[in-house]
């Protein structure tokens, strides 16, 4: 029987501390996914507005009692303190207070105020990105210094407030702390390293290593359009070869975050397409068999989380037409075929990725509406559900391929 449920999406650093903290008490959290990021409130479960008409999440609910802040539902997930992660002592106690505090008011926003416009969740700015960064960096060194002599933030064994630091942190190190930034916060590094490798919460990243960004490529700030003058204006005098500008530069193209990869070594990406397109699926992925790199590549099952929206299958296709198209900037290193299995509603988007680096599909918008679950190509059952998904013959939970589209 579950302790509780929660509202919240699976990506959100407050609620996985939540589940995190469950998992140490040894309880059982019923999940409710609620998304504030999808489109039109189409997130939200039903009536969840009216409970909170702030939209906040996560939420709990547990026999009438009703949450929405995440330093209060660690608090009650945690209460008979089994484990020891709300401290020994009044003065543990309060010392964990005032990490999870710190972790939600300032190093939280810290980091989101730098990789939200990465995500396309907010416009970006060189002057905001270099603001982000200044009051991030603040927050950093002041942890940094403090583990120099630490293991955990509060005694000698793992609190709350590890929890909280260690999951604000995640989302930076996917997003914005770098292979340069690691190489300078060498203990905040392995504090965030030795948290998140604990079974209880490594068991909330899905037993999935968590991704490290190697370097940050922040977009281009789009110059502003200049006017044109009502009036055309004198045409200027040739000036004499000797007096001839210089040609102006054309302004740099913005650059796409897996460009600091650089070219593949190994795998061509390119080639796998050709052989898709021009054979039958099964000698495309024989081919694939003989040359696919791990290490360079990755594969991902992607499914729509809101199967109850979906009504008619053209419209479920259409949606994914505009995932494509929202990903054309990343088409060089991304392959994939995602189809609607079943009728008008009754029907899911499933499909499979294979893509290079981590940052092709989580800079997108369409993002948050779909999860994300690594496949092994080697593993049998991961091989054969990528071939079906690709050759559009798979059936998802008794519904058969009705519709779909390639990325190529």
């Amino acid at each position: 029987m579950a302790f509780g449920t929660i509202y919240a999406y699976q990506n959100n650093p407050r609620a996985r501390v939540a589940q995190t903290v469950a998992n140490y008490e040894g309880l059982e959290l019923e999940w409710v996914e609620t998304n504030p990021f999808a489109p039109n409130k189409s997130g939200f479960p039903e009536g969840y507005l009216q409970k909170y008409p702030l939209g906040l999440v996560p939420a709990f609910e547990k026999d009438g009692l009703e949450l929405t802040e995440s330093i209060a539902i660690a608090n009650v997930a945690g209460y008979n303190n089994k484990a020891g992660l709300l401290g020994a002592n009044k003065e543990d106690a309060a010392r964990i207070q005032q990490w999870t505090l710190w972790a939600n008011i300032n190093l939280l926003p810290s980091l989101g105020a730098w990789f939200a416009p990465l995500l396309g969740r907010k416009p970006y700015t060189k002057a905001g990105a270099e603001q982000a960064k200044t009051a991030l960096y603040k927050e950093t060194d002041y942890l940094e210094n403090y583990l120099k002599t630490r293991t955990y933030l509060v005694g000698d064994r793992i609190s709350v407030a590890d929890i909280f630091v260690a999951s604000a942190l995640t989302r930076g190190f996917e997003f914005v702390l770098d292979a340069e930034f690691r190489e300078k916060n060498v203990n905040l590094t392995r504090f965030w390293k030795t948290i998140v490798h604990q079974p209880e919460f490594f068991k909330v990243l899905n037993n999935v290593e968590p991704v490290a960004v190697e370097k940050v490529i922040d977009p281009v700030q789009p110059k502003k359009e200049e006017k044109k003058p009502k009036s055309a204006p004198a045409p200027k005098p040739k000036a004499a070869k000797d007096e001839e500008e210089e040609p102006v530069e054309a302004a740099p193209k913005a650059k796409h975050p897996c460009e600091a990869l650089g070219p593949a070594k190994s795998f061509p990406l390119d080639e796998f397409k050709r052989q898709y397109s021009n054979n039958e699926t099964d000698v495309a992925l024989k081919w694939l068999d003989a040359n696919f790199d791990p290490q360079e590549y990755s594969l991902w099952k992607a499914e729509y989380k809101y199967p109850d929206e979906l009504t008619q299958v053209f419209m479920s296709s259409n949606l994914i037409t505009g995932f494509h198209s929202r990903l054309e900037g990343s088409r060089k290193y991304v392959f994939g075929s995602t189809g609607v299995y079943g009728e008008n509603n009754n029907s899911k988007i499933v499909g499979v990725y294979m893509i290079r680096g981590s940052g092709c599909l989580r800079r997108r918008p369409d993002y948050e509406s779909y999860s994300f679950t690594p496949l092994d190509f080697k593993a049998p059952a991961d091989r054969e559900f990528v071939e079906g998904c690709w050759a559009w013959t798979n059936e998802v939970d008794g519904l058969k391929y009705a519709d779909g589209k390639v990325m190529k």
